[in-house]
């Protein structure tokens, strides 16, 4: 959880507010905490004040239950009630909560000590409905470790901390309002009025395609300045034997001539494919010592592995981190015929329970794995060895990661839940005040902390509450260029954060999507 900061205040109605900022409301005077309603209207909607003087308080649903688990709740009045979880939104610059409990509800505190107050109670409320535990300092460490560099339930972040988040920041020249504007509405305008199938998957190329993965098919797109154009093309994906499928996983490889796609069975086979025809052109099994071994995901060896002739590539299991190779012992590229055994060329089996759900690469190779658990390993991957243990394992908050990305340099990693993205910057200073990053040493405290990026309640309503999925940063294949923007899909939606805003969030903030939710209709 974090103090968060909106790109886009919420605007208030009537007695409410008067617009963005708040002004209307910091000019009335506050003698004490101001409960509002938010009701959809058409497209948008508003805010208006219910109660001038709301109670707060936290309750316990089994205080009564001896030895039970702790259900805290809260509770808001005398008749509003919503369990303590993660889907609380908060804004610092605002001192404003929001949360639903039928509807969707905010409430404004009279003072920062009283908002400041109120984080303190619920984080310590949200972190015993998540682990069962009292919250303490040493069930702090039990859960998050002593040193760790995530403990975002703590609500505290060291002073180096802050500092590592911004030290050596690359800050673009900012643009002006009217600017801003112009590219919103370019943006806006970028929209496909065609095709509405479900959309698995995408594969940005470096050249001049990338691609859509939707039921059993491969749409083209064609890659033009500031964004892609649909070229009304498609191609179905079909083995040598059987019909078209849809891959739970693929990736771009040999100078982006073919794809590798992994079967929706479990991930059991993969299937290399000619792009041009959609013509499956050799398959594969995955073994280990004789043995199945499933691929949950699979990446590429680099970030931009996919733009050269390599025919290596990386893959995960529940349990396992794996570098896979597609050449023969003899050193050429199996083809055609009777399934082939790709090649365990490096990796580590884990005898404890990892779930591993995604793997991204940076453009030096570096490694991050997210799991069910909600935990965000980074592997250096300088050698076959270095994949045997993280350099950085940061623990979850309880969600599971569904998707996981880097940016070329290394320097910043996105972990995507259904609730939120968390962006991580890799790049801090050790105890001898060296520059190094999280991927080659253990990050701990002193690390730059975490920030989340969430959906303000109002658009999440807007989209049905739909999960985030697929966060990505727009896609740079090459080193000295920053990525511009984060991207995520929510239902029928598309979300998308400004990297250099998220990049100068200052400290213990949640930066919104909704400015830059777009309908993908």
């Amino acid at each position: 959880m974090g103090n968060a900061q909106s790109a886009t205040p919420v605007e208030e109605v009537g007695e409410s507010l008067g617009g963005p900022g708040g002004d209307a409301l910091a000019a009335t005077p506050a003698a004490g905490n101001r409960l509002f309603k938010f009701t959809q209207t058409g497209a948008g909607g508003r805010w208006t004040a219910e109660m001038a003087q709301a109670s707060v308080d936290f309750f316990n649903k089994h205080e009564d239950r001896p030895g039970a688990k702790a259900e805290w709740c809260l509770a808001v009045g005398s008749e509003i009630e919503a369990e303590v979880n993660q889907d609380f939104t908060f804004e610092e610059n605002q001192l404003q909560v929001a949360f639903v409990a039928g509807s969707i509800w905010a409430l404004r505190f009279p003072s920062k000590p009283a908002y400041q107050k109120f984080c303190r109670e619920y984080e310590a409320k949200l972190f015993e409905n998540m682990t069962g535990l009292a919250n303490n300092a040493t069930n702090h460490a039990k859960v998050f470790g002593g040193d760790s560099l995530l403990n975002l339930s703590a609500g505290q972040e060291t002073l180096a901390s802050q500092n590592q988040w911004v030290e050596d920041m690359e800050i673009e020249e900012r643009r002006t309002p009217a600017e801003e504007e112009a590219d919103r509405k370019r943006r806006s305008n970028r929209r496909s009025s065609v095709k509405r199938d479900p959309i698995y998957g995408v594969r940005l190329g470096g050249k001049d395609r990338s691609y859509l993965i939707k039921n059993g098919q491969i749409d083209v797109l064609r890659n033009v300045m500031g964004g892609v154009q649909d070229l009304d093309l498609s191609v179905d994906v079909t083995p040598t034997r059987g019909p078209a499928f849809t891959p739970s996983k693929v990736l771009l490889m040999n100078r982006e001539r073919r794809m590798n796609m992994l079967s929706p069975e479990g991930g059991q086979k993969l299937w290399h494919t000619d792009i041009e025809t959609g013509k499956v052109v050799s398959e594969w099994g995955f073994e280990k010592d004789g043995v199945d071994a499933p691929m949950r995901d699979i990446v590429n060896d680099s970030k931009s592995a996919q733009m050269d002739d390599r025919d290596t590539f990386m893959g995960i299991g529940s349990n396992r981190l794996v570098r896979w190779d597609m050449r023969a012992p003899s050193g050429i590229v199996s083809d055609m015929g009777s399934p082939s055994v790709l090649s365990y060329k490096a990796g580590h089996d884990y005898k404890t329970k990892t779930d591993f759900q995604c793997v991204a690469t940076s453009g030096d190779g570096y490694v991050a794995v997210g799991s069910t658990d909600g935990q965000v390993r980074l592997y250096n991957n300088a050698s076959d060895k270095s994949l045997n243990r993280a350099s950085t394992s940061i623990p979850g908050l309880g969600l599971p990661i569904t998707a996981i990305d880097i940016t070329f340099d290394g320097k910043w990693v996105i972990a995507t839940t259904k609730s939120y993205l968390m962006v991580v910057k890799t790049v801090f200073r050790d105890k001898q005040g060296k520059e190094t990053n999280a991927f080659k040493s253990r990050a701990g405290s002193s690390a730059p902390q975490p920030r989340l990026l969430r959906l303000k309640l109002e658009d999440a309503d807007k989209t049905g509450h739909r999960p985030l999925a697929q966060g990505k940063f727009t896609w740079v294949s090459e080193s000295g260029r920053q990525e511009r923007w984060i991207v995520a899909t929510c239902g029928l939606y598309t979300v998308l954060w400004n990297f250099r805003v998220v990049r100068e969030a200052q400290p213990n903030s949640t930066a919104y999507g909704g400015p830059d939710l777009r309908h993908q209709l």
